[in-house]
């Protein structure tokens, strides 16, 4: 026992509540780990949260599984590994025949389909949809052609309502409806010679006041749209051949596509969704065009039918006749208790293809509300595995798990980055003359910086320090480049070219981070290491996280904390978020140099070729890293964990990825 945790974790215990995941009644899951927070969506294409994908990947199961210490891909609900055609664009995976959702319906080529098909459509899509729509053939004309139905049947509503249109809605009416109505008030406009500056919103007033049945007008147009969906998605690359096989063609080789495969957004879902879908005018469509589930479809507390309910017939599944039957899953675990933020209990699937293999019956969940608390519950026993232990005397922890005092202490590097990034697209920010749209100074700001005395002397908890953005020698067969360094003489001359000798003329920068003291105490040596060197003065601004990322989005800062850990194992899934058009991209960093490095490396083929592309990555990292510096890359991410000695099969692992179904309890 080591008596700082005990002490600390006393006076912790004397603060603050005590376990908020302890009910009266409820006994003790056969396995129990600590979680932060509560679960955010159990939704696979709208989760994006390490909590929400790790209780994910243990009730679904993919095409592919984690390896549970390598994390690499491996047999899931398909045969592995899957007929591959020799240009690596098509994937024949062969569906198990003992596949089974935990009511026992058998899992189906159909129930692929239907989860990467909702994963794309507006309504339901979220971040992760990019993984879908970027990889397989013809998804993005399907995204594309769908939104912009969306657009236009929101336009059309509004205007059966009333409501009037503002310019982009009338442009989008112009370009896409192919409406008479439309074409007729936009030739009035022109006639009117209206400038072409003005035309759409001259449009948007012209339709507005249009005495037009805008309502037939829209139900025309959804029934004709909502007709042609199932004709358009049959046209993609996802193909269901029967039950038993799944045929994806994709837009180019992906040599990370098994991976992808066992990510929560490439789940299957049962037939059993479609009960809770929205439907307008007897389409299963909203009157926007969107496709909606009520959000309870992930609870589980509705009665669960019987297998023999369940098999098919007139009270099956689907037929509504005895209602939703809660959520059905097809992982090793199904979900059986959710109180929220509290505990969630998952109990393992009796139908699973390997259940005779899952030596846990019961595993729970549990929502501490302070760190220092899930320790100390640790400690006593009640918890297993914590997955992070982010307390302020985590490095005193790290000690002892280094001189062998507490082998259950573990504390690997991680496929993460830690990084600050620059506003590269705002000349003003906060009404003052934003410095960073000169690469110059994001070059000058980065050398000035001495990343081995802030991981050595601030963090201390191991963080190995690095200038790039791709974890070095995380990923097989890629080269990291030569990165900037510490050099405050070549970071002085590149601030004096760029006009700013000394630090005269620049102006405050605004360094926006989140309330915490992490972040609070690298920020505050940021600003040292900066006013030093630089002779440059820093203003810290904390906000606490739903502020801080809305600031982030709406580009209201000059440097701003930022950071990423990796979805899969390729280096594309840091180097994207630095595209031009992609979501992440809240630097507003833009080179089509760079992008096209990307592209070109998209276009290489595997095996042969492979080590082509990785080279091409590696320059576009120099790109980013060296000459463009639109971010500060300062550490790999570190992961203080702790698990029992009595829990076999749970391996720490830099993905931070723990598959459930190999754990086993020993005697404790």
């Amino acid at each position: 026992m080591f008596r700082v945790v005990m002490i600390v974790g006393l006076v912790a215990l004397a603060l603050v509540a005590v376990w908020v995941g302890t009910s009266p009644g409820v006994s003790r899951g056969d396995f129990v780990y600590a979680a932060a927070y509560g679960i955010n969506t159990l939704d696979p294409a709208q989760m994006s949260w390490t909590n929400d994908i790790r209780v994910a990947i243990n009730i679904w199961e993919g095409l592919t599984c984690y390896h549970p210490e390598t994390t690499e891909p491996i047999a899931g609900v398909a045969e592995f590994p899957p007929e591959v055609s020799d240009d690596g664009l098509t994937y024949k995976f062969t569906i198990r025949a003992d596949a089974r959702w935990c009511n026992g319906d058998p899992v189906t080529a159909a129930d692929f389909a239907r989860g990467w098909r909702r994963a794309v459509e507006p309504g339901t899509a979220m971040d992760y949809a990019r993984l879908l729509v970027d990889n397989i053939a013809g998804l993005q004309g399907y995204y594309t052609w769908r939104n912009e139905a969306v657009a236009v049947l929101t336009a059309l509503a509004r205007l059966a309502d009333g409501r009037g249109v503002d310019a982009q809605a009338a442009e989008m009416l112009y370009l896409h409806a192919e409406l008479g109505e439309v074409a007729a008030a936009a030739k009035r406009v022109r006639t009117a010679r209206t400038r072409r500056c003005d035309f759409h919103q001259a449009l948007s007033v012209e339709l507005s006041e249009m005495e037009v049945e805008w309502e037939a007008i829209h139900r025309r147009w959804l029934h004709r749209h909502a007709a042609e969906c199932d004709e358009r998605f049959a046209r993609t690359g996802i193909a269901a051949v029967g039950d038993s096989f799944l045929q994806v063609r994709l837009e180019r080789p992906c040599p990370y596509f098994l991976d992808l495969c066992a990510f929560p957004t490439f789940m299957p879902i049962h037939e059993s969704i479609e009960m809770l879908r929205e439907h307008y005018q007897n389409l299963p469509l909203t009157r926007q065009g969107l496709v909606v589930y009520d959000q309870q479809w992930t609870k589980p507390n509705r009665p669960r039918p019987t297998k023999e309910v369940c098999a098919g017939g007139s009270d099956g599944v689907g037929s509504g006749k005895r209602g939703y039957p809660g959520l059905i899953t097809n992982g090793p675990f199904m979900l059986t208790e959710w109180s929220f933020k509290r505990r969630m209990r998952l109990t393992r699937n009796p139908f699973y293809h390997a259940g005779d293999r899952v030596a846990v019956g019961t595993i729970d969940r549990v929502v501490y509300i302070d760190a220092n608390t899930a320790v100390m519950a640790y400690e006593a026993g009640e918890v297993d595995f914590l997955p992070g232990m982010e307390v302020h005397y985590a490095h005193k922890l790290i000690e002892l798990s280094g001189k062998g005092l507490r082998p259950d202490f573990h504390n690997p590097v991680v496929l993460a980055t830690h990084f600050y990034i620059f506003n590269c697209r705002d000349a003003e920010v906060f009404g003052q003359p934003n410095p960073f749209t000169d690469a110059r100074v994001r070059r000058a700001f980065n050398l000035a910086v001495d990343r081995n005395l802030l991981v050595e002397k601030v963090l201390g908890c191991g963080e190995p320090p690095s200038g790039h953005l791709v974890p070095v020698g995380s990923i097989a067969g890629y080269q990291s480049p030569v990165s900037l360094g510490y050099d405050p003489s070549q970071a002085r001359r590149l601030l004096s070219e760029a006009g700013y000798p000394g630090g005269a003329s620049l102006p405050v920068i605004d360094l926006l981070h989140k309330t915490s003291g992490a972040d609070e105490k690298t920020c505050v040596v940021l600003a040292r290491m900066w006013r030093e060197t630089l002779g440059v003065r820093v203003e810290l601004r904390g906000k606490e996280p739903k502020a801080f990322a809305e600031d982030k989005v709406k580009g209201l800062y000059m440097i701003a904390r930022a950071g990423w850990y990796g979805d899969y194992n390729d280096p594309t899934t840091f180097l994207d978020i630095f595209r031009t058009d992609n979501g992440n991209n809240d630097s507003g960093y833009a080179n089509a140099d760079y992008d096209a490095l990307l592209d070109q490396a998209d276009g290489l083929g595997p095996g042969g070729v492979l080590s082509g592309r990785m080279a091409l990555l590696a320059r576009a990292e120099a790109l980013l890293i060296c000459e463009d510096c639109p971010l500060l890359p300062l550490y790999q991410h570190t992961n203080l964990m702790a698990i029992k000695p009595y829990v076999q099969g749970l391996y720490p692992n830099r993905r931070l990825i723990f598959p459930f179904r190999y754990v086993e309890i020993g005697e404790r």
